[in-house]
């Protein structure tokens, strides 16, 4: 992609997934966590199956609206205003659309199945149309997107579609009214984080030149796809958490996994070109793109960090259950980012500084949560 499209169109290709991943959140609003943590295997058949079915399909629509209401009026100019048109029909045809389903019937062998076929379409599809038919158009490559998670979508279709999904009662209004009540808080978690590493790359589009956007999308990717990991690492951390009695955080535990992420991490921080050069190895790199690129790097990893840092505390809340309390500390964090990132650079014109203004909500929420334990008398060695 980066080949084709160019550094420039691909910083503006990096906005335009960004604004797609945050309708995917609105468009899943908390929902499959709240349906794995509630029915579990009841919600694979039945009417409750039928139910959560048509809220699912509900909220994508609801998103799809939404999603071109933003198009017309706030990507109405931008280089990525066709492809956001084209990417709303992606909220339907996510391949991950039915990863519920899977999950609560514990149908693990079709759920390889599914992922397995995901991966040789998207890649077959992809590969074709970048390296073959050589599309270099925001809004080509958008299409393609989407038609490379049909096959994936078409099989859980094929696993899980029901015809009674097509017709709404009046009891099916109350289901959806009672889930959206229920899945509040976990959306509003979801969203807010939105507001921290995801604004940089926003900051980058409307506050610094074209050049900085398409270096910082670079380094940008990096970060999230780690960021992703780190979501294992937390998963890990809550059945641990589950399995012990113990009330308290210590910090020698904090210590030793922030080192280990550190360690994992120090290529980032190191030898950031190198790290640059073989994952984008088709990238049309010049000395000026890769250097700023490198710098963005350095900065953003340091999150990696603070994400470790703060693992422990967060898995321990989401324990406890003191949801509210995780959000609030998410939604303070999210609004000092914004401020500080956009703030800073616009008083200062510091644009390149734009890495370093976007940690700031990391190291707010890292210090609101040791202030909160430490209060709590919850820490020990």
């Amino acid at each position: 992609m980066a080949k084709n499209l160019g550094a420039l169109n691909f910083g503006y290709l990096g906005v335009l997934q960004n604004d797609y991943l945050i309708f995917c959140a609105l468009a899943d609003f908390g929902t499959a966590t709240l349906v794995l943590a509630f029915f579990g295997r009841r919600a694979t058949h039945g009417q409750l199956l039928v139910q959560i079915f048509q809220l699912r399909f509900f909220l994508a629509i609801t998103s799809m609206l939404l999603m071109c209401l933003f198009a017309f009026t706030i990507r109405w100019h931008h280089p990525a205003f066709r492809g956001e048109l084209i990417l709303t029909l992606g909220l339907i045809f996510q391949h991950a659309f039915f990863d519920w389903y899977f999950i609560c019937g514990k149908f693990w062998k079709r759920f390889l199945i599914s992922k397995v076929f995901h991966t040789i379409s998207y890649s077959a599809i992809m590969g074709f149309a970048l390296l073959y038919l050589k599309l270099d158009k925001i809004e080509s490559i958008a299409f393609v997107m989407i038609f490379a998670a049909i096959p994936a979508w078409g099989f859980g279709v094929f696993s899980a579609f029901n015809k009674r999904i097509l017709i709404f009662r009046r009891r099916t209004v109350y289901f959806i009214k009672l889930m959206l009540n229920k899945a509040f808080p976990f959306a509003l978690a979801s969203l807010t984080s939105f507001a921290y590493l995801p604004i940089g790359i926003y900051a980058a589009d409307v506050l610094a030149p074209p050049e900085f956007l398409a270096a910082f999308n670079f380094s940008y990717k990096l970060i999230m796809l780690a960021s992703g990991f780190m979501i294992s690492f937390l998963s890990s951390s809550l059945i641990i958490q589950h399995e012990t009695l113990d009330s308290h955080i210590h910090l020698r535990d904090i210590l030793s996994f922030t080192f280990f992420i550190t360690i994992l991490s120090s290529p980032l921080l190191i030898i950031p070109q190198f790290v640059l050069k073989i994952l984008f190895f088709a990238a049309p790199w010049t000395a000026s793109l890769l250097e700023t690129s490198s710098f963005c790097l350095r900065l953003l990893s340091i999150s990696l960090i603070l994400q470790a840092i703060r693992l422990p505390m967060i898995s321990t809340m989401l324990k406890e259950k003191q949801i509210w309390k995780y959000v609030g500390v998410i939604l303070i964090g999210g609004i000092a980012n914004i401020a500080m990132t956009f703030g800073m650079v616009t008083l200062t014109s510091q644009f390149h500084l734009i890495p370093l203004f976007t940690l700031s909500g990391d190291v707010v929420i890292t210090v609101i949560f040791f202030v909160f334990f430490f209060n709590k008398k919850r820490l020990a060695w």
